[in-house]
């Protein structure tokens, strides 16, 4: 019997709110964590509580500065001058993820159990920031001398290539020159490294997804202003199907747009399906509308439903 993981994109994605959802769903944030520890990289912690967003329960999914001990996308608020930058730094610069919050989000049960959305992904070249850069290359080589269990390695690697590929394709330049800003690049690599790893933990046959609410407006970055969603985004939704209804923000980060690309199988209505769990993976931004990316496991209706089915309650 199939089982089929069904993501909603209503409110949006982000890597933060991917993690999150899974973790939500019965990922083990334990298992996650030993994953991430096995690429050997000093300074990435990684958090989980439980929030509430305009009255719906979630999981918030952080990766912490080393220094501070606060989310990533905390970083650069100071350049965060539009409601919702999420989570990369929108070409050449700071990275900011805009921590896609849509909502008030009540920490509840802090029980380290939910990620928040942040500079997800940072990508951009060296401007002199003061800060150290991870290439492409220094990445693959991280994840392929790693201890990761080959399917995350591989798809965590597939995931940061999306990514250097949009970045270089809207830049003009070549996946060598794409780099990776030193905190948002642990950033990254914690989201990414984190939603292989809880993926593969849920164990479905294959996933779908809803079309993409991407927002509209316009962002502020330290480059000047972009319109939502980003180009970087936008080119990694390449024929995937997305609308905006007039919220206005960044919904979808590169980082949740690639994650979606790299994992899901197509792009339509929920199937058919027997729901097992359902988990929600909550934002940082409030944007008037409930932000949380559902997640739903269930099995193939089509063959589960040969037998009559006892509902309770």
């Amino acid at each position: 019997m199939k089982r089929i993981l069904y993501f909603d994109a209503s409110a949006g994605v982000s890597g933060d709110m991917f993690v999150g959802a899974l973790l939500d769903l019965g990922a083990s944030l334990d298992v996650v964590r030993s994953h991430v520890a096995d690429l050997g990289v000093p300074g990435i912690e990684l958090r989980a509580r439980k929030v509430t967003n305009h009255g719906i329960a979630g999981t918030k999914f952080d990766v912490l500065d080393p220094e501070s001990g606060r989310p990533v996308d905390g970083l650069d608020a100071p350049h965060e001058h539009h409601v919702h930058q999420h989570d990369h730094d929108h070409g050449f610069g700071h990275a900011h993820d805009h921590h896609h919050h849509h909502g008030h989000a009540h920490p509840e049960h802090d029980h380290d159990h939910g990620h928040a959305h942040r500079h997800e992904h940072a990508l951009g070249h060296t401007h002199g920031h003061g800060r150290e850069h991870r290439g492409l290359r220094e990445i693959r080589r991280l994840i392929r001398g790693s201890k990761l269990p080959a399917p995350v390695a591989d798809d965590a690697l597939a995931v940061f290539e999306l990514l250097a590929a949009a970045e270089a394709k809207v830049h003009g330049t070549s996946l060598e020159d794409v780099h990776f800003h030193e905190v948002g690049a642990l950033d990254a690599i914690g989201d990414i490294v984190a939603a292989a790893s809880a993926f593969h933990l849920i164990g479905a046959d294959e996933a779908w997804c809803s079309p993409i609410h991407v927002g509209c407006g316009t962002v502020r970055c330290a480059h000047g202003v972009l319109p939502v969603p980003a180009p970087a985004t936008l080119e990694l939704l390449k024929g995937m199907p997305t609308y905006s209804d007039g919220v206005r923000g960044e919904l979808a980060t590169p980082t949740g747009a690639a994650l979606l690309r790299r994992f899901c199988k197509g792009f339509s209505a929920m199937p058919p399906l027997v729901v097992e769990a359902v988990g929600y993976g909550a934002g940082t931004k409030d944007f008037g509308i409930p932000g949380l990316f559902r997640a739903t496991l269930g099995t193939s209706a089509e063959k589960a439903m040969a037998r009559p089915v006892a509902v309770s309650g």
